[in-house]
């Protein structure tokens, strides 16, 4: 992250101290331009002069105060552009559209908040050896879905960087799902996972026209963006869908 997206970012989750901050440098400036106008003003012109009058610094404080919020109205666009403000919709919208789910497994909030709100019937979770217990301890809480084929399947935890590896494992995983469940009522969440398995869960899916979504949290970290928070699992408002492919009839 650049120094000057942190500055954004910290303009963006501070607005208030951000505005401050630059008021003060703002008006910094105008105190150095007043004193040099005041050192100079036998030298300077009459319209220079001018802007010592209580109108002219009136007028300053108001092009400080313009310049604050179009700054700060700024910032906040170029931190939704990147944080996926405003994206998505909500879980209710998605009442009963999936039956299945594939998700991809390291995020915990991510898959708690999936089962609880999504609502699936199966769901086979891709994970490895390192949030296996983690994972297993989720699925247990949630006695009335089904976990079958990738409850003894797994993958290595070095096979997530091998992109044939996953998809393959993928591929498998949904096509055991086809056998009950139509394409158009089975989803995959690529929310978490490395970049090469959002890629490979991905293009399984699109290979056999099943629905792709990502989970958009709501809870704001100043270091790691938008997330789904560990102690509002329960609350439908943590977090908005996006339809990355839909297949839904």
């Amino acid at each position: 992250m650049s120094f000057w997206h942190r500055i954004l970012r910290a303009a963006r989750f501070h607005p208030i101290l951000a505005g401050i901050s630059i008021g003060i440098l703002l008006l910094l400036f105008t105190f150095v331009l007043d004193f040099v106008i005041g050192r100079y003003e036998n030298q300077l012109s009459y319209f220079l002069r001018m802007v010592e009058s209580s109108a002219n610094i009136f007028g300053w404080f108001a092009i400080m105060g313009g310049y604050t919020f179009a700054l700060l109205a700024w910032a906040h666009r170029k931190e939704a552009a990147i944080s996926f403000y405003g994206a998505g919709n909500k879980v209710e919208k998605l009442k009963d559209s999936f039956d299945a789910s594939l998700i991809l497994g390291s995020q915990h909030a991510q898959t708690e908040w999936h089962l609880r709100h999504i609502k699936p019937k199966r769901v086979e979770v891709v994970w490895t050896p390192m949030v296996e217990e983690h994972t297993r301890t989720i699925l247990q809480r949630f006695t009335d879905i089904e976990w079958l084929d990738s409850r003894q399947r797994s993958l290595e935890n070095e096979d997530v960087y091998d992109i044939a590896i996953v998809k393959k494992h993928c591929m498998d995983l949904l096509r055991n799902m086809l056998f009950k469940y139509d394409a158009d009522k089975i989803c995959v969440d690529l929310t978490a996972g490395t970049a090469l398995m959002t890629v490979a869960a991905f293009q399984a899916a699109e290979e056999l026209g099943v629905t792709s979504l990502y989970l958009v949290g709501e809870t704001i970290d100043g270091k790691r963006g938008r997330l789904i928070d560990n102690d509002k699992v329960d609350n439908p408002k943590e977090a908005k869908v996006v339809i990355v492919s839909d297949h839904r009839k």
